[in-house]
């Protein structure tokens, strides 16, 4: 028997990525946009919550940092939860303290990844939620 593998289009998926450090930023949006996801890149919880709550629906999955000027991603998680946006939540962060995990899911996050992320990590992340 031959399994036949379907390949798919990865370009129909938008992703917001909620990243304060440029290093980190750049590092993540290149990697999916080499796989050929489309990536839009804010830089903080503000402007997070600016995109998302007029455009929701045209994301399939946030990845969020935690720690970040102006608005974190716990509270930006929070503020979409309670306003009924559902997209999928990865929490990103380099705080490897094990209550890190239970906190996103409070928040609403679907899911966690430590920093600094690995090609192998993030790729296995979204491929779960998308």
């Amino acid at each position: 028997m031959k399994v036949r593998m379907v390949k798919i289009d990865k370009s129909k998926y938008k992703i917001l990525l909620v990243e304060d450090d440029f290093i980190n930023g750049k590092i993540v949006k290149t990697l999916l946009e080499k796989a050929t996801y489309r990536v839009e890149w804010v830089k903080n919880g503000k402007e997070a919550l600016e995109v998302l709550i007029p455009h929701s629906t045209e994301y399939n999955l946030i990845l969020m940092d935690i720690q970040m000027p102006i608005i974190n991603g716990y509270e930006v998680s929070i503020n979409l939860r309670e306003i009924g946006i559902n997209v999928p939540i990865i929490c990103m962060t380099a705080n490897a303290f094990c209550d890190e995990k239970g906190k996103s899911k409070e928040a609403g996050m679907n899911d966690y990844i430590s920093k600094p992320v690995t090609k192998a990590s993030l790729f296995e992340m979204v491929e779960k939620y998308l």
